[in-house]
């Protein structure tokens, strides 16, 4: 009888236990296989997330939702109408005509034929101005208006059919946008806010503008989900806030003219360039130039409040913007000195 703890008189004990390192080899085989492919795959998402579009890979990164945003197909369709497009120059060839270089698009701002666009650079001609509206129709300006300390072009053409455009509150924060660039919709977002304008300025200047993500072209046309304009992209892909537009549009739009309210002075407010005395920083707009004699305000001045309320970049203008007198304080040569200041509007 053959003893049950022995191994079969066929079988060979070197080829049995050879046998079972092999099967636990190949099971660690197996294992060492998946963890490196997961390893693998979790480094090429660190590295490289948006291989495969960054939705493929199970890593700890995830795509930002910003770059799916998407605008509703009715908002898309209303906004762009009220989109046109300006071109400047034309020529023939074989009889036919055609447009020349696109100098930018414009948004449409009343019914009876007003438009405004970045434009900066205006060389004050508009009668070689074409004005392409999407139902396909050619207009020519009869009155453009440069606000030069935005570089907003204002633009009046003959039509009274205009779908007017809408824009966001001034106090909106401007942080998720689509930009109207070459006829579609990009999404785009405001990374920081950037007072970049060169000084000294007007007191009542825009100086305010927005970092953008992405890369847009200048003039192009920003706004937010709900179809809203929230201003021009310009220079170095910042945002242009449209506020500095609604601020002046009134007297556009009843008067055909432009102007900003102001103390009549140049300068620049602290937050745009530190003010120091004795050793402090202090608050304020620095006066460096007074247009007119018999303004009480003097170059070297530092305004420092405007009817009880602190000068800052963000409440000058509407401090001054609907009154005529005010009283205000300023740091002359060490001592705070209480004046009256009328209003002096700048074209």
């Amino acid at each position: 009888m053959h003893p049950p703890h022995l191994p079969p008189k066929t079988s060979s004990i070197e080829l049995h236990r050879l046998w079972q390192r092999l099967k636990i080899l190949f099971v660690l085989v197996i294992f060492s296989v998946i963890a490196g492919m997961s390893g693998a795959s979790m480094m090429l998402g660190w590295i490289w997330p948006r291989f495969a579009d960054g939705n493929t890979w199970i890593t700890s990164y995830a795509s930002p939702g910003l770059s799916r945003a998407q605008l509703e197909d009715r908002i898309r369709e209303e906004v762009s109408t009220r989109i046109v497009e300006v071109r400047k120059g034309m020529s023939s060839l074989g009889g036919i005509n055609y447009l020349n270089k696109k100098i930018g698009d414009g948004i449409m701002l009343s019914s009876d034929g007003w438009i405004a666009m970045y434009q900066p650079n205006y060389d004050g001609s508009f009668k070689n101005m074409y004005v392409a509206t999407q139902d396909g129709k050619i207009w020519q300006p009869e009155k453009a208006l440069l606000d030069k300390y935005s570089g907003i072009l204002y633009v009046k053409i003959k039509d009274n059919q205009f779908k007017v455009s809408g824009f966001v509150d001034e106090n909106s924060a401007p942080d998720d946008i689509f930009i109207f660039h070459n006829s579609y919709w990009y999404h785009g977002s405001v990374l920081y806010p950037s007072l970049n304008y060169q000084i000294p300025h007007l007191d009542s200047a825009p100086i305010l503008s927005y970092s953008l993500s992405g890369s847009f072209n200048v003039g192009e046309v920003a706004i937010n989900n709900q179809g809203r304009v929230i201003g021009f992209v310009i220079e170095k892909n910042l945002l242009l806030p449209s506020y500095y537009l609604t601020r002046i549009l009134p007297k556009v739009l009843s008067q055909q003219s432009l102007s900003y309210p102001s103390l009549g002075i140049d300068g620049w407010f602290s937050e745009e360039q530190t003010i120091v005395f004795e050793k402090t920083k202090i608050s304020g707009f620095m006066v460096t130039n007074v247009w007119s004699v018999a303004n009480p305000l003097r170059r070297g001045d530092v305004l420092k409040e405007i009817n009880g309320r602190v000068v800052s970049a963000d409440n000058l203008w509407y401090i001054i913007n609907n009154s005529q007198t005010f009283n205000v304080k300023v740091l002359r040569a060490g001592k705070t000195l209480e004046l009256t200041v009328k209003l002096a509007q700048t074209k």
